[in-house]
This record gives structure tokens, C-alpha cells and sequence, in this order.
């Protein structure tokens, strides 16, 4: 009889908002011979949205005996103050060096290795997409949460990228429904020519709700999300976050196998997505340049 094993799964953002990616966590577990359910048993924590409540989640996970925790975003640095007994892997947008992860990625900190979106380098190769189909674009508010980690060079990078571009770039931080809420009228009173999102969890929870926000402001949001360009955003580029999410499965594999997260260097993003959405480029009167088409993996009509 095969021994079951027990890991954790824990998170600050609602289930909701991560069902597409635990999927691909399945398959990848799957694709590593572990089966959900008949080798190896999750159990799944979620904040909520309440980053205070991850602490006491994430000893109750230990409590439970699992044998190593897979901790996503905002998440991530509550876990790691705590010093847990357990082998943790990660899964976050940051910079995991300057997040303080690690101090490169061949050399992760700590008791914990895992994977990076590398967030920041595409948010200013968003705003030259954003020049590109309008070339009009002098300012730019970025949406994001300031608790996020790596959030500081990731607005870093926006402003280097604005300058760089010529144009303004300003931040309203969104970390609540509340402060999202009261983004309306400060977007209201400065009329950017766009939005651009930093890469953190909270946005995709509340994309509905951005994106109402958006639209009732007529203003074009551009993301690194699939799902805020199939929501109206004019454009997305990032990494294929589902293959990221797969990965993080061969760490999993390996830590159960008995290596040492030390000795697992953190990964990198190596496939990329462009996604386009023509209808909301028609109700802005925006035509995508053809350079731009032929690069797209998704044209939404």
C-alpha cells in the first residue's frame, strides 16, 4: 500500500482567484507521478484577502504534519519570518532577490526555493506595447498593492520605462475593495491614457471590479493576465502563468524525493504570452499595428 503524503497549500487570495492555476498544479503533480487524493494529500489555506490571517494558517499547516508548504504571493514573506520546520516552495511575481528570497537565483534563502514570474521586467515592455498601438500616450497610473512583495521595483521599473518613453507615470495603491473603490475618483480627476497593473495577486481577484471601473472611466487597462484581456482589456503580456504553476509541481517531486530546497535554484519564466483584445481596440477607436497582430498568440474578436 502507498504511504499517503500530506503538504500544504497556502495563500492571502481567495480560492476563486487561483482555480486556472491549480489546475495546471495538478496536472503538473500528475505529470511527477503523484496523485492527488491516492499519494499525496493538500490541504489548501486561504486568506482571503486578510494578509494577517496567513501566520496562524500557515503553524495550523505545520500542526497538521504536512511535509513542506507551497506558499503563493503576497503570502510568502509572513511564512518565511516564522522560521517553520518544513521545506516551503514558492511561487511569486517578485524579484525574488529583491524581494529578499534569495540571494541570487542559483542561491535561495532559507529552508525554501521555488519559482518567479519576474513581474517587473514586463511592465515596461507593456508600456512600449502601449506606444505602439497609441501613440498618443503621455501618462500612465499604475494599480497595484504596496504590500506586494517587490512592489517598489516594480513601480521602479514603470517610472524608468515612462522616462524612458516619455511618458508620466503615476501610482495609486489598491490594496483593499475600499482603496480600489476610492481609485475611482482619483482616476476620474486624473484621466490617465491608461491603466497598467502591477503583478499582484489582489488585482486578479478583483479584475471584475477593476475592469467596471475601468470601462464606467473609459480608459484602457493593459495587464499581464489572460483573464483582464478576455474581461476588456485592450492587451496582456506576461508569462503562461499555468505553465509557471506546473513547474512549481517538479519542486514538490523533488523535496518529497528528498532533496534540499538549497539546493534547487529558483526559476524563471521561459514561455510568454501577448493576448489582444480587438473589440475593446474598436470601442476605443484603436487599430492594432499589423507588427503587433503577427506577434499576438490570441486575438480576441
Amino acid at each position: 500500500m502507498v504511504r499517503m503524503r500530506r503538504i500544504g497549500w497556502l495563500t492571502a487570495q481567495r480560492a476563486g482567484s487561483l482555480t486556472t492555476y491549480l489546475e495546471a498544479l495538478r496536472q503538473g503533480l500528475a505529470e511527477q507521478k503523484i496523485a492527488e487524493g491516492q499519494s499525496v494529500e493538500i490541504l489548501y489555506r486561504y486568506g482571503d484577502d486578510e494578509l494577517g490571517r496567513v501566520p496562524e494558517m500557515a503553524r495550523d499547516l505545520v500542526a497538521k504534519e504536512v511535509e513542506l508548504l507551497i506558499v503563493q504571493g503576497a503570502a510568502i514573506p509572513a511564512v518565511l519570518k516564522l522560521d517553520l520546520p518544513v521545506p516551503i516552495v514558492f511561487v511569486t511575481s517578485a524579484d525574488p532577490i529583491a524581494a529578499g528570497f534569495a540571494k541570487s537565483l542559483t542561491e535561495p534563502i532559507g529552508n525554501c526555493t521555488g519559482v518567479t514570474f519576474m513581474g517587473f521586467e514586463f511592465l515596461g515592455k507593456r508600456l512600449e506595447l502601449l506606444r505602439e498601438i497609441l501613440p498618443r500616450a503621455r501618462h500612465v497610473t499604475v494599480l497595484g498593492n504596496p504590500m506586494h512583495p517587490g512592489s517598489d521595483i516594480e513601480r521602479a521599473s514603470s517610472e524608468a520605462a515612462g522616462r524612458r518613453l516619455g511618458i508620466s507615470v503615476d501610482f495609486i495603491a489598491t490594496l483593499t475593495s475600499d482603496t480600489l473603490e476610492a481609485a475611482r475618483p482619483a482616476l476620474a480627476r486624473i484621466r490617465p491614457d491608461a491603466i497598467s497593473l502591477l503583478p499582484d495577486g489582489f488585482a486578479i481577484a478583483h479584475h471584475q471590479a477593476i475592469m467596471a471601473i475601468a470601462a464606467d472611466l473609459k480608459i484602457p487597462v493593459m495587464s499581464g493576465w489572460p483573464v483582464f484581456a478576455h474581461a476588456g482589456a485592450l492587451c496582456t503580456y506576461g508569462p503562461r502563468l499555468p505553465q509557471v504553476y506546473r513547474r512549481v509541481a517538479y519542486y514538490v517531486a523533488r523535496i518529497l524525493n528528498g532533496a534540499k530546497p538549497a539546493d534547487l535554484p529558483i526559476e524563471r519564466p521561459s514561455q510568454f504570452e501577448l493576448i489582444l483584445n480587438q473589440r475593446t481596440a474598436r470601442a476605443f477607436n484603436l487599430t492594432f499595428p499589423r507588427a503587433i497582430l503577427a506577434r499576438a498568440d490570441e486575438v480576441i474578436e
